[in-house]
């Protein structure tokens, strides 16, 4: 059902996205989370969960092509309480419907989601329009109650702020982006020196709001289609990380 709904092998990307580890074959029960960390894996086990539905799995490239250390914790932890991993990055910043970007559109109010924003040749983001025009004030605020109170704002671009871009994660350096396509402001999650330097020269308001805080959209989403679709319990777990 995910494969399908999120279209994951049609993405270029360096997640190996889709099943990462199987269990014994069967799923009673869901967890999903932004990352499949020992954390996650351990909540997952407490709930009795035999499958972990995640944004950042543990494959990645060539990243298991040796399973010593903390890649052998993680994968013997999931492997002995029979718990499958389930990743999807690009395909779940990307989706219209289930996705970070789109369901963190809907989430401020953004009215006319477009699809924008291109990496590695993926379209991942939106832009969008407020209802009417506000402060930069006054949608920071609305993103704190959103999305996460602590934010670092940077504003260098128009004071009356009515069309919106959105990239969960770490996406400073879309930052141009956000220029070209003229919006008011651009909201991500990460920031970074590159992308100050960036949103200074080019006069863009920039607001990041937490590479964590930002990606908690799609997992949970995913959360309600797996119970809705399927008919299994599946719970959203939020550790409020504030990275």
């Amino acid at each position: 059902m995910l494969d399908g709904t999120l279209k994951c092998q049609a993405f270029k990307d360096v997640s190996n996205n889709g099943l990462q580890i199987a269990n014994a074959g069967t799923v009673t029960r869901v967890v999903t989370g932004v990352d499949a960390s020992l954390r996650l894996l351990q909540a997952a086990a407490e709930r009795g969960a035999d499958c972990v539905v995640c944004h950042h799995g543990l494959s990645w490239g060539g990243s298991l092509a040796r399973i010593t250390g903390l890649n052998h914790r993680l994968v013997s932890f999931a492997i002995a309480h029979n718990i499958a991993v389930y990743a999807a990055h690009l395909p779940l910043d990307a989706h219209p419907r289930y996705g970070n970007n789109a369901q963190l559109g809907k989430a401020l109010g953004l009215g006319r989601l477009t699809p924008a924003f291109v990496y590695h040749g993926e379209t991942i983001g939106f832009t969008g329009t407020t209802a009417r025009p506000l402060t930069l004030a006054a949608f920071c605020d609305r993103v704190r109650a959103t999305v996460n109170p602590e934010l670092r704002v940077l504003d260098f671009g128009e004071k009356r702020i009515r069309t919106v871009g959105v990239v969960s994660g770490g996406a400073s350096d879309m930052i141009d982006q956000a220029a070209a396509l003229g919006v008011d402001v651009y909201l991500t999650g990460e920031p970074s020196l590159q992308g100050f330097n960036q949103a200074e020269q080019l006069g863009q308001n920039v607001v990041f709001a937490g590479h964590y805080a930002t990606e908690t959209f799609g997992v949970r989403a995913l959360a309600g289609l797996i119970t809705r679709r399927l008919g299994l319990p599946a719970t959203f777990i939020d550790f409020k990380i504030g990275y």
